[in-house]
């Protein structure tokens, strides 16, 4: 939402969260966005009413009907980002690059090709292509509560991977954080290379030197491919299970989480990632995509 934003950096903006739900509130802050929150609809109907908007953009997964009605007559236009609820047939247009969907609404745009990667990917590039992996990358979003990021120091282990190091993102609200920071010194204690990068703001600095990547079936698959880098993508819940643009796009191998066949399947993937002929065939056709052209799509649309 961000990237959007900075596109219309111009116009009188304010951003609108939930009191318990404003983990990304930070972001907003250090870029000067007026922020509002609301504990209820009441709440929020209210600030929206008396800001007056001519547009309002909803971050919302799952829109209902009837809220969605409430802000139609409180605004002129209404656009959507990633949202597959019921309440999306009432929005003027609805953007879903994280979906495919054959039978889309009349305003509604769904694919990789719609995806608003961030001005940072814009700034650093990767062109690497070794033999031999040195380096991988391991992002699993602001939180990991299933707690990914533990049960790949596990499958490091096991595959006796010394000669790589692995650079772990860790997110703004990580629970773990402790449990990881002692397996992580545990293994380098043992001859691993384990790198630690907390609160990155850029991460873009660190894929640029990644060989491929470990992460989340979210929206960073779209910033990694926009650097041209293989993906080892896991959905770690059933929304993640529906993002489908590593399978169709064919840029990289995917796992859906499963508690019991987890680390087989990961340990398989990454040996897969390790082999050269298959991380060619991948940059090959990340080359082909045209990512960082996404936000420009997008805000062609709705200017047009």
């Amino acid at each position: 939402m961000l990237t959007i934003l900075h596109h219309l950096r111009n116009e009188e903006i304010i951003i609108v969260m939930h009191k318990k739900n404003n983990l990304g509130s930070s972001k907003f802050r250090e870029q000067m966005y007026k922020l509002k929150f609301f504990q209820n609809d009441s709440e929020l109907f209210k600030i929206i009413s008396s800001f007056k908007p001519d547009i309002i953009f909803n971050d919302i997964l799952n829109t209902k009907t009837r809220y969605m009605k409430k802000i139609r007559k409180l605004t002129s236009m209404i656009v959507n980002f990633e949202d597959v609820g019921e309440g999306r047939i009432h929005a003027d247009l609805v953007f879903n690059p994280i979906f495919n969907e054959k039978k889309a609404l009349t305003k509604e745009f769904y694919g990789g090709k719609f995806a608003c990667v961030r001005d940072e990917f814009r700034i650093w590039t990767n062109n690497i292509l070794r033999k031999n992996v040195k380096k991988i990358l391991v992002s699993f979003g602001g939180t990991d509560p299933t707690q990914i990021t533990t049960k790949i120091f596990k499958v490091i282990e096991n595959l006796s991977l010394k000669n790589i190091e692995f650079i772990i993102i860790l997110g703004f609200g990580f629970e773990h954080k402790e449990e990881i920071k002692k397996s992580a010194t545990q293994l380098i204690k043992n001859g691993f290379m384990i790198k630690l990068v907390e609160k990155s703001d850029f991460l873009a600095k660190y894929i640029r030197y990644a060989d491929f990547a470990i992460v989340s079936n979210g929206r960073t698959v779209f910033e990694v491919a926009s650097m041209q880098v293989p993906i080892l993508s896991v959905a770690v819940n059933d929304r993640e299970k529906s993002h489908t643009f590593v399978r169709d796009e064919n840029v990289g191998k995917h796992i859906d989480y499963n508690s019991s066949l987890f680390t087989k399947e990961l340990a398989s993937g990454i040996e897969y990632l390790l082999e050269y002929k298959n991380r060619k065939k991948f940059k090959s056709k990340l080359k082909k995509l045209e990512l960082l052209c996404g936000v420009d799509r997008v805000i062609n649309i709705i200017d047009n």
